[in-house]
């Protein structure tokens, strides 16, 4: 399942000075910080795997910038990552590869609730189910997108929270959110309805797509249009001040289309290698992509 795959940081992860793509050596070599608009970047030759990743999401601090702080008894539905890693923006977004949760408010209580998620002409259709407790189920990264439905809990205040999942529709959806950066989400019980637009964040960063242990496939997202974003193998190691992934070899590139989301398919060799149970003494291999301490297995 999915949750085999570890992602150790978020996507909104410090970005690193990269240092040339080559044979790993025990000297460091000097850094150097492509430019933003460069058509070609670089692998870090390693990078720090015990960072702290992003805070938890919480549907509540979103309420509360949402109405202000002043009480609103009118329904809202939203999906949220959280605050921006980065600082740029303070809406309140879903960020493409981040962890994400299902918002409702003001909805009756007991009453079921439909969520309609319109994206690219798309319409795609859930049942809200309405537990006491959120169950321990995995969720898939296409939730909302799937017809499958999402569990919430009643947090106090006449607000719904979710469980959270990592936000990666699958295609047609994902191609079309991220061409228009935004999807509509409606939500509605009996005779209530609430509708928003929410603002799609992307992130630099890679995540495996549902389905991984099929098809093998990488979304690699956030790079300005046109670079040729590289992938590396990684190899964990402990190290007196902690555990670091250290750059093995490139494996391929994606080109950023205009809509700055890519799939990169992991070849069959490297696939096994990084899919392999490690011997006792050693953590698998991992995929990262330029210039973020994010590792995924």
């Amino acid at each position: 399942m999915l949750l085999a795959l570890t992602l150790f940081l978020g996507t909104g992860c410090t970005m690193l000075h990269q240092t040339p793509t080559g044979a790993p050596t025990s000297r460091a070599a000097p850094s150097v910080t492509p430019s933003p608009k460069a058509r070609d970047i670089l692998l870090a030759q390693q990078f720090d795997l015990d960072m702290e990743g992003a805070g938890p999401v919480s549907c509540r601090d979103d309420l509360h910038q949402l109405t202000r702080g002043h009480t609103n008894q009118q329904p809202q539905v939203w999906v949220s990552s959280g605050e921006d890693a980065t600082g740029a923006s303070a809406a309140v977004a879903a960020g493409l590869g981040e962890e994400s949760r299902l918002c409702l408010h003001g909805f009756p209580p007991g009453e079921p609730i439909t969520v309609t998620i319109k994206a690219g002409g798309r319409t795609y259709t859930t049942s809200v189910k309405r537990l006491a407790e959120l169950t321990a189920a995995p969720s898939a990264l296409d939730d909302l997108f799937n017809g499958r439905p999402v569990e919430v809990v009643d947090i106090g205040g006449g607000l719904l929270e979710s469980g959270s999942w990592t936000f990666l529709p699958s295609d047609p959806a994902l191609t079309d959110i991220a061409r228009s950066g935004r999807f509509t989400v409606s939500a509605s019980s009996g005779g209530v309805r609430a509708e928003s637009k929410v603002p799609l964040r992307l992130p630099r960063g890679a995540t495996a797509m549902e389905g991984w242990e099929d098809n093998h496939r990488l979304a690699v997202y956030g790079y300005p249009a046109g670079t040729h974003v590289p992938i590396g193998l990684y190899r964990p190691e402990h190290r007196w001040n902690g555990r670091v992934a250290v750059l093995q070899r490139e494996v391929g590139r994606v080109v950023m289309p205009a809509h700055r989301v890519g799939v990169f398919t992991v070849p069959p060799d490297v696939f096994r290698g990084i899919s392999a149970e490690p011997a006792d003494d050693e953590d698998p291999a991992c995929l990262s992509v330029a210039d973020l301490a994010a590792c995924v297995t």
